[in-house]
């Protein structure tokens, strides 16, 4: 899966979201690991920070920057933070011991507070390459991505959610993502996966230079792939988002979790959830990240390991479990 995954240390500055804190005992203080500084998990933990210390009267919330999911896996496992986000399949193969973690053993303490929107995938064909539908891949030069990729894993759960594989295809390309856009406006490729946070500038230069469009996979044939792989989740990228985008997409995506531990308390969680959910609709609109996130799929989207109890109590109180 995706590089991030791979080992890091979580870097020793502390960046706060808003006043310097007081690293209080109790429900005073709250260390969020995040990703890197040039990312997306950095500013939506800073957008979470952010209204946490605004409403949950006295919490300081500040941002630690991380290598990534695996990084701030490990500190939550030191209790070196509080919480931190980390890719749903991580979380998933953390409390597993499984993949990467391995070595580390089961992350039995490990529990999810809120789920975040997640990075998504999207198949873009060239105009006049005959593809109208994943079906249409079959004999086609088609980019999946560099194998061990995010990209690579994207685009290889699409072909199996359509019921197609690699030797379907007339080849399989395996270009990274920054190279593929040339070579789908060029013609050297038919179709290609672009697999990130939407909008993709890549994708976005491929369907402003040669008109490329997604290639749509059926709701159906995709709910069903769904109910056996709980780490990914159905996403819709809307025609709005792109310029040049004609329809409304459905795809996979791999949502983002809020997890914590159970060291954290009851109402250490709670304060925390109350505090967001009170001021939800602005913080949906302080990062690109979280714009289009609903109260709802919050509360349950892509949560592959256990809720913490304290975010159990508080989705049953507000009627969102």
């Amino acid at each position: 899966m995706r590089r991030i995954l791979a080992g890091g240390t979580v870097m020793a500055v502390v960046l706060v979201c808003a006043q310097a804190p007081a690293w209080a005992e109790g429900n005073k203080a709250a260390l969020i690991a995040s990703g890197e500084v040039t990312g997306y998990y950095y500013p939506a933990a800073g957008a979470l920070c952010r209204v946490i210390n605004k409403e949950a009267g006295g919490v300081n919330c500040a941002v630690v920057p991380s290598s990534g999911s695996a990084a701030n896996l490990a500190s939550l496992r030191a209790g070196a933070v509080d919480l931190g986000i980390v890719q749903a399949q991580a979380a998933q193969m953390a409390v597993a011991g499984s993949g990467p973690f391995k070595d580390a053993g089961p992350f039995g303490d490990l529990r999810a507070v809120l789920s975040l929107p997640g990075e998504s995938v999207m198949l873009l064909a060239r105009q006049g390459a005959g593809i109208e539908s994943m079906a249409d891949l079959k004999g086609k030069r088609v980019n999946l991505g560099r194998p061990g990729s995010f990209q690579r894993a994207m685009a290889e759960a699409t072909l199996e959610a359509a019921g197609l594989s690699e030797g379907d295809l007339a080849i399989a390309v395996e270009l990274e993502l920054s190279e593929q856009t040339p070579e789908l406006c060029e013609g050297n490729i038919d179709a290609a996966f672009y697999s990130g946070y939407q909008p993709m500038a890549e994708a976005s230069m491929a369907m402003d230079e040669c008109d490329a469009q997604p290639v749509p996979i059926k709701a159906k044939t995709l709910e069903s792939y769904l109910k056996h792989h709980s780490w990914l989740t159905r996403a819709t990228i809307r025609k709005d988002v792109y310029p040049g985008m004609r329809d409304d997409v459905v795809s996979l995506q791999v949502r983002a979790l809020l997890v914590t531990t159970t060291r954290s308390t009851n109402a250490q969680v709670q304060d925390w959830l109350k505090a967001i959910h009170g001021n939800f609709s602005a913080l949906t609109h302080l990062h690109p990240m979280l714009r289009g996130l609903g109260k709802a799929d919050s509360a349950k989207d892509g949560m592959t390991i256990k809720q913490h109890d304290g975010a159990d109590a508080f989705y049953g109180e507000n009627g969102l479990k």
